[in-house]
């Protein structure tokens, strides 16, 4: 009888030792959680983040600059001229390589333009000077297609096809308009369409530059020209950048040879 008691004591305090033992061995593994140094099988699962709103992660919106000087010398006609634009744009992310999106904005040129003209009387040239500013305002609906990324995804290279449609208001400031395109001319109608290649550089998540490379690109481009006193005027060109600087300034205060168009996409 006194073995089996002396079992069952020991037993007990067998089955003491290892309460205590769990014990202390939980305590020491709480300080060493929260010391860092190891974690529980619960402290291992990440905090769940809740996901963004879908408009967020596709929605985009960014500001496009356009500045370049014009020179340009047509027969009798001599340009010299600047522009500034400024085109705030929206887009959606339709897929990882295609975005769709809206430019809409605003523009300031100024030209000075020399007209040279043959004295038919004794053949002698002589010639006149006049300046025109333009404000205008125009909306561009575009896709655009990645077609490459460079350097770990920062850097694409995108194709881009565009359409436009615009109003000019050209103003006489100096000079005498009559027998000039300029002369009763109430405003101008812009239309075209146009593929060319877009550059980007994602500098932080939600801000990416944005390069357009208008002298390499095709299209068409349209202007008619509303008057008071005549009936209206239609001219077009097709645009086709191949490289020979004759042809890099097919249309009139298009982005060219001297110009550069960048812009600032933003994400929310």
């Amino acid at each position: 009888m006194n073995r089996i008691f002396t079992l069952l004591a020991a037993v007990v305090m067998c089955a003491a030792a290892m309460a205590q033992e769990s014990h202390i061995g939980a305590g020491l593994a709480d300080v060493a959680r929260i010391a860092g140094e190891t974690k529980s099988v619960e402290d291992s699962v990440p905090d769940v983040v809740p996901e963004r709103p879908l408009w967020k992660q596709k929605l985009y919106y960014g500001y496009n600059f356009d500045i370049y000087y014009h020179h340009d010398s047509k027969d009798a006609k001599m340009e010299n001229g600047w522009s500034i634009s400024v085109t705030p744009e929206i887009g959606w992310k339709l897929k990882e390589r295609v975005y769709i999106g809206m430019r809409l904005g605003g523009s300031y040129a100024d030209t000075y333009t020399t007209y040279n003209y043959l004295n038919p009387v004794d053949g002698s040239k002589y010639e006149e000077n006049m300046r025109v500013i333009r404000g205008s305002w125009e909306a561009t609906p575009y896709v655009r297609y990645r077609l490459k990324t460079l350097f770990n995804d920062k850097v694409g290279i995108w194709l881009e096809a565009h359409l436009y449609t615009g109003m000019e208001f050209p103003e006489v400031k100096a000079g005498i308009a009559k027998g000039t395109e300029y002369e009763g001319l109430k405003y101008n109608l812009t239309y075209g369409a146009q593929v060319s290649p877009v550059i980007t550089y994602q500098f932080n998540p939600k801000s990416t530059l944005q390069l357009f490379f208008s002298i390499i690109s095709f299209g068409y481009s349209g202007t008619t020209r509303f008057y008071t006193n005549q009936p209206n005027e239609y001219t077009n060109d097709i645009i086709v950048f191949s490289g020979r600087l004759t042809n890099l300034l097919a249309n009139q205060f298009t982005p060219g040879l001297y110009g550069l168009k960048f812009g600032v996409q933003k994400s929310f």
